[in-house]
């Protein structure tokens, strides 16, 4: 287990979240559901991007646990099903332009 598995391991969410997350993994498409998270950055590590994910996912969790009304259930998904893909799988290559 590398140690962003370990670390995502550690995260205590709702079943419903996470189930909601794992059957989302099988949709997951880098280019199109990790373009928010890259921020325009093509250079990011797995593990930059890895940790990006997390700061995101810890503040989308403290909004839902504040009951804020900004929460995004839909935008929590994502970002989980992402760290579950970057912690589980190596980026693919980028391709020359």
């Amino acid at each position: 287990m590398n140690q962003s598995q370990a670390q995502l391991n550690t995260i205590q969410r709702p079943k419903l979240l996470i189930r909601a997350a794992r059957s989302a993994v099988g949709e997951f498409r880098w280019g199109r559901d990790l373009r928010m998270a890259k921020e325009g950055s093509e250079s990011k590590s797995q593990q930059q991007l890895f940790n990006s994910l997390m700061e995101e996912e810890l503040r989308l969790n403290d909004e839902r646990i504040e009951g804020d009304a900004a929460y995004n259930v839909r935008k929590h998904i994502r970002t989980l099903t992402a760290l579950m893909v970057v912690a589980a799988r190596p980026m693919p290559r980028q391709q020359a332009a």
